[in-house]
């Protein structure tokens, strides 16, 4: 047990940025540069609709805007987006928060289901080796406007965590979370040291109820210590 990692994993909408989403800046950026038009927009109404009648499709696993659309051009684009536009937007308090686990040795994870080549821009800046996002599912060299694998949303967030456990290299019980939202309830319960960040309100009279750690991360720096957290 003494040689299994402590894990730090962090939510990112609502957590390491707040007020907006990765994806949705980035299909603003889209849409400013011309690459979505009223018919992309338009395939992602009717597939939505589709979904609502079928029940089979989440509304956030809707991708249906991106079908088509070219990878190698598409994750350049996401590159752009990050530095100019997601980048800037990033809380330093939570980056912070995010560096001190990094320099106690905690194997950090970013958890969420934004899009993975949203992620990937995110993981490379922030020098985080490990990142669970949602994949796209490619044909050619074309978005299918599906998803391939597990939306991270929700509960699925916890079963990703439990394949962690399965692997026997991390103490769960020692580790951290932190995320913002009720939906994120299910990963909190299951990690040793849950931290409630920036919490909905559903989420925070949770955290009271549950005695969970809550904190709100801005723009000036955090100073708080987390020595005692995991002694």
């Amino acid at each position: 047990m003494d040689n299994m990692r402590i894990a730090a994993i962090f939510d990112v909408d609502g957590t390491l940025i707040t007020g907006d989403s990765l994806e949705g800046i980035f299909i603003r950026f889209l849409w400013r540069r011309g690459e979505l038009g009223w018919r992309d927009l338009g395939r992602f109404a009717v597939s939505e609709l589709n979904s609502l009648v079928t029940w089979r499709t989440p509304f956030r696993a809707n991708k249906a805007y991106l079908q088509g659309k070219n990878t190698a051009h598409i994750r350049r684009l996401a590159r752009e987006c990050f530095e100019l536009e997601i980048a800037p937007c990033l809380l330093p308090d939570a980056i912070n928060r995010l560096r001190w686990h990094q320099s106690a040795g905690h194997f950090v994870i970013l958890l969420s289901g934004t899009l993975d080549l949203l992620l990937e821009q995110l993981a490379e800046y922030l020098g985080v080796s490990a990142r669970i996002g949602s994949e796209l599912e490619v044909e050619g060299r074309l978005f299918t406007g599906r998803l391939a694998g597990l939306h991270p949303f929700g509960e699925a967030k916890a079963e990703s965590v439990k394949v962690m456990k399965g692997l026997g290299l991390f103490n769960l019980k020692r580790s951290f979370a932190y995320a913002n939202s009720y939906s994120d309830r299910h990963l909190l319960a299951y990690i040793g040291n849950p931290v409630a960040t920036n919490a909905d309100s559903r989420l925070r009279r949770l955290a009271e109820k549950r005695s969970w750690m809550i904190e709100n991360f801005t723009c000036r720096k955090e100073r708080m210590s987390m020595e005692k957290a995991y002694d």
